[in-house]
């Protein structure tokens, strides 16, 4: 995959220029930066704050040939892809499923993967979102607390352009083994970043949860309070204490 960034200064969302792009019909690999968004978000419908040019906001045109049901997937695949990327920076990020990666408990990256269908139910495209705190040295109010940054964690400044090349490349392999292999392939790898065993949830029906395993599926496999192991798909477990900070 041949990936074309176009570097944006000042706008709404990197995942709805992209989302304009693909309409237009743009390829498989289009990816849109920017400084800074006026209007970020995150999963479910969440407002993510970044502060100009401190962060490195990213997203990604993939058009898969996968069903519906798979598209959520991507997220993990996006989350493995970043971890492996900041590792090669000396920053171990471990990866809260679905779609956030923290250091030291505290969030220093999210991801947000959003599909287009046509009317048969076919997957057009997904735009893969992600958002790294690069150079931020404090956070306002109670993002203080709960998120990080690759400057504060490492103690040196780190350049969106390098980072992003490093992020593409480890998405550019990890995508092309999701699509040969589904996350089955991946499955191993992805734990080897992640919070799991022992990530506490909320399940669907409101109790709560222990994460312990993911399925090949990219489904969370979560012990709750009776002894049962419940199934989550990607979306459904909301995070104890979620901190939003990075957004695209």
């Amino acid at each position: 995959m041949q990936f074309a960034v176009h570097a944006r200064d000042r706008i709404d969302s990197t995942q709805s220029e992209v989302q304009r792009m693909a309409a237009e019909g743009a390829p498989e690999g289009t990816v849109v930066t920017a400084r800074h968004q006026r209007a970020g978000r995150g999963r479910r419908g969440h407002e993510w704050w970044d502060a100009p040019g401190e962060s490195l906001l990213v997203s990604v045109l993939l058009r898969p040939s996968a069903p519906p049901a798979a598209v959520p997937q991507l997220s993990l695949v996006g989350g493995l892809a970043v971890a492996e990327a900041l590792a090669t920076a000396g920053v171990a990020a471990r990866i809260r499923w679905p779609n956030d990666l923290l250091v030291d408990g505290r969030k220093v990256c999210g991801i947000l993967a959003e599909a287009s269908s046509d009317g048969a139910g076919r997957v057009q495209h997904v735009i893969l979102g992600i958002g790294i705190n690069l150079n931020q040295t404090e956070f306002p109010g109670a993002l203080a607390e709960r998120a990080t940054s690759l400057r504060l964690v490492t103690g040196r400044v780190h350049d969106a352009g390098a980072v992003l090349a490093v992020v593409l490349a480890h998405l550019e392999r990890r995508y092309a083994a999701w699509q040969a292999g589904g996350f089955a392939a991946l499955r191993a790898a992805w734990l080897g970043h992640a919070l799991l065993p022992g990530q506490i949830v909320r399940l669907p029906d409101g109790t709560r949860g222990v994460g312990e395993d993911v399925g090949e599926d990219g489904t969370l496999l979560a012990r709750a309070s009776d002894g049962r192991l419940v199934a989550v798909v990607s979306g459904e477990a909301i995070e104890e204490a979620p901190a939003h900070a990075a957004g695209h």
